[in-house]
Order: C-alpha cells, then structure tokens, then sequence
C-alpha cells in the first residue's frame, strides 16, 4: 500500500509541477472527442498496430508465450513479488483509476489552467478513445488466461476476451500521460514510464495473463494516450514506440530537432 501511495503522489505532484499546455474550453467535449478518434484511426498508427499485434499473434500462437510464463512462474515469483503485485494491479482498476482521473478532471472547473486537472483530463480521454478499441481486440484475439481452461495463449476468435489485458491499459494509461505532460524533470519521466508496466507485469506474476497479453495492453494504452496527447499538442523533442526486431520485441527511441 505504500508503493500504491507514493505512486499516486508521483502523479499529483508532479502533475501539480507541469506546467499547463493547452486550453481546454477552447473547443467543445464532443469535438475535442472526435478529434481524438481521428487521430487514434490514422492509417500510420493502424498500420503500426497490425504490426504490433502480427508480434503478439506470433508469441501467443507459439511456445514463447508459454514458455516465457513458466519461466516467470519458476524463476521470478515469490511472496516479494506477490505483494509487489498486489499493489502493482490496484492501478488497473478501473473502479479505482477511472474515478480518480474524473475528480482530476474536475479541478480545472476551479483553475481552468490546472495541470493536475489536464492530467485527468488526457487520461479520461485515453480511456474513451481507447476502451473501444481494448474491447474489440478482447473479443477478436479471445485468448484465455494462464490458469482458464485451454491453458495456452492461442488465439480464438470470440471464444475468449483475455487476449489482451484490460489491466494493462488501464495502469498504463495514467502514467503514460504523466510522462507526456511538460516539465517533468527526466528522471520524472523515467518513473513515470516504468510505473506504466507495473500492472501489466502484476499480471503475468499472478498467473492472470500471458506475457503477449500484456505487452498489447500496455501498446493500446501507448497508442490511446499518444492519440490525445497529438491532438493539438506539441510533441517533445523525443519519443518512445514500440518496435519488433527478429524474434523479440523493445522499445524505439527517436529524436528529432
């Protein structure tokens, strides 16, 4: 409970320290949202996304995931890591994160120029553009869990909704947005990247998800946050994606000035 703690605090101090980046009321919910969502369609990210998920397709339909799960399983679980876990997944609760984002949200109705209150409202909006499309893929890849009945990640059409972790996108999401918002120090926003994983991981230790599972979770939270942060923001002077090299996967860092 004290990690899960000094999480939240990472984001409302530093979201209280970021400075504000754009004015809300400058234009209307509804058309803020659809703007979101033609930023989330584009052709180049739909297209980086079926690459993505050709990767995950290929670790759940062979052994990689299954091996990786048991390896995890032998080598890394233990009562540390389970009580690592059992705070890491409180941050993909989606009764928890959601609530929380929304009273975020609410704070600029008493400073329209709140960064906190910009915080929640880019991580609302992540969760809107986003859900949708964490919904379908569910039920496309219908893959089951570690311990549900077939006992293997393949992937079966509408037959499951675990193919990929709703957890993951969840916990994801805030953090994600917290690195995105301006004047972070680095090593903020090096915490805040790598608090990003921490549900995703907490399920793959508790034998909830494969680890193919969990990487999309994490990469539709990648693309939800970044559809928002693109829309009418200025990107920084570096990015992070994610990228597909032979037979394993990491993540691409590009600089531009």
């Amino acid at each position: 409970m004290k990690i899960f703690l000094m999480l939240l605090t990472l984001v409302f101090c530093a979201g209280t320290q970021a400075q504000a980046d754009f004015k809300f009321e400058s234009k209307s919910l509804a058309e803020t949202i659809k703007l979101d969502y033609q930023s989330f369609y584009q052709s180049d990210r739909l297209w980086r996304a079926a690459k993505v998920y050709s990767v995950g397709a290929v670790m759940a339909n062979t052994n990689i995931d299954t091996e990786f799960h048991s390896w995890h399983q032998d080598t890394l679980h233990s009562d540390t890591s389970d009580d690592i876990a059992s705070v890491a997944k409180l941050f993909g609760e989606k009764m928890i994160l959601v609530p929380v984002a929304m009273a975020a949200t609410s704070w600029q109705l008493k400073e329209a120029d709140s960064a906190l209150g910009q915080w929640g409202e880019k991580t609302m909006r992540s969760y809107l553009v986003g859900g949708p499309a964490m919904y379908a893929v569910q039920l496309l890849t219908g893959g089951s869990r570690p311990k549900d009945e077939y006992q293997n990640a393949h992937w079966r059409p509408f037959n499951d909704d675990n193919g990929v972790s709703g957890h993951s996108f969840v916990g994801a999401v805030p953090f994600l947005t917290l690195a995105k918002m301006p004047g972070l120090s680095q090593n903020q926003r090096y915490l805040a990247y790598f608090a990003s994983t921490l549900s995703a991981w907490s399920r793959i230790n508790d034998d909830a998800h494969y680890l193919s599972q969990a990487m999309l979770g994490w990469y539709m939270a990648w693309e939800s946050v970044d559809a928002v942060h693109g829309n009418g923001d200025t990107g920084s002077w570096y990015s992070f994606e994610p990228y597909a090299f032979g037979d394993g996967v990491g993540i691409s860092v590009s600089m531009s000035w």
